[in-house]
């Protein structure tokens, strides 16, 4: 991961923030500020492009079409990273694998949309 500021969903564990955060990277997680928990994804993707951040979701069903309707009327994010549960399902590896994996990501730019990747250790 390059300099890229990340806000991670209220369905991706926050504990994903805190082990990136550690690791040097700019992350904020949903669920570490109150006040946007619960709230409509339109307002979490438009505070997220203020904020300058990528949106890491495995909310694919209603984030995708709202990427969609965004372009559509010429309006950028900051960018979106869908968590697929194929790729990463619940399992007792999961925030180990996401973390490892957004760690190294090659993330979306400015209206650019990812499927993020399982990272795979060096040889």
């Amino acid at each position: 991961m390059t300099d890229t500021r990340l806000l991670l969903d209220e369905m991706v564990s926050a504990k994903i923030a805190v082990q990136l955060r550690e690791q040097g990277h700019d992350v904020q997680a949903v669920l570490e500020r109150r006040e946007l928990v619960g709230g409509p994804d339109e307002a979490l993707l438009e505070l997220a492009a203020r904020e300058g951040r990528v949106l890491v979701t495995k909310n694919i069903v209603d984030f995708v079409p709202l990427s969609q309707q965004w372009a559509a009327t010429g309006r950028t994010h900051a960018g979106l990273v869908f968590i697929s549960t194929k790729t990463f399902p619940e399992a007792r590896d999961w925030i180990g694998a996401v973390t490892a994996a957004l760690a190294r990501a090659q993330l979306p730019g400015p209206g650019e949309v990812v499927w993020l990747t399982r990272a795979h250790p060096k040889v």
